[in-house]
């Protein structure tokens, strides 16, 4: 097994639960029925509500928190239901897309779940962790060239964020430029000297 490949595999399993989490914010010729949907759920006008916004926050809090648990429970086809459910009656918040997207990769469903990354973009453009998010599907899609583009507008938008140049030192290596990978492990824990995943990675390139 190459060095890349243990990289790989003692960074995923780490990685898979953290960007699941952290995600808050929030080819394409044959689009999915639910992305249809959802755009034109994206166009249409708001329907009128009784709840305050105060409510509605409350309710969709709580709603992505059932999500969470169930996915915390390991209950994929549970988390997506319920995500699926959210996007779908609250289609201009990129939260619950993103979470939907990570399920859907993780699923093996990449090209749908780029989709919904990409919509959950048009909602929130300047979204760092989103481009974070785009970037690894990319990479594990073959797309590399334009998984570094994204990688590029996420450190563009936040360049204090050590996961991001992490994520970049691994496609450097996929690239063959060891050289730069080493200095984005070195950025990375510039940000985050206790950074052990980063470390053990650098360990290994020199």
């Amino acid at each position: 097994m190459s060095v890349f490949q243990l990289i790989m595999l003692g960074v995923s399993a780490y990685f898979a639960y953290q960007v699941y989490l952290h995600i808050q914010k929030i080819d394409e010729d044959a689009e999915p029925k639910s992305m249809q949907a959802l755009d034109e759920m994206q166009m249409a006008e708001p329907e009128l509500s009784l709840n305050t916004e105060e409510d509605e926050q409350k309710i969709y809090d709580e709603r992505i928190a059932q999500a969470d648990k169930a996915y915390m429970d390991d209950d994929l086809a549970q988390a997506k239901t319920l995500l699926e459910s959210v996007v779908h009656d609250y289609p201009i918040r990129a939260e619950g897309m993103n979470k939907l997207a990570f399920i859907l990769s993780k699923e093996g469903e990449d090209t749908d779940a780029l989709l919904y990354y990409r919509a959950s973009l048009r909602v929130a453009q300047n979204d760092d962790m989103t481009h974070n998010a785009i970037a690894r599907l990319l990479v594990k899609m073959n797309k590399n060239d334009e998984a570094e583009e994204h990688y590029l507008a996420a450190i563009k938008i936040d360049d204090n964020y050590e996961i991001t140049w992490f994520n970049y030192s691994e496609l450097m290596l996929v690239f063959g430029r060891r050289e730069e990978a080493i200095k984005m492990l070195n950025k990375a824990l510039e940000i985050d000297p206790d950074f052990e995943e980063a470390k053990a990675s650098l360990q290994k390139l020199t």
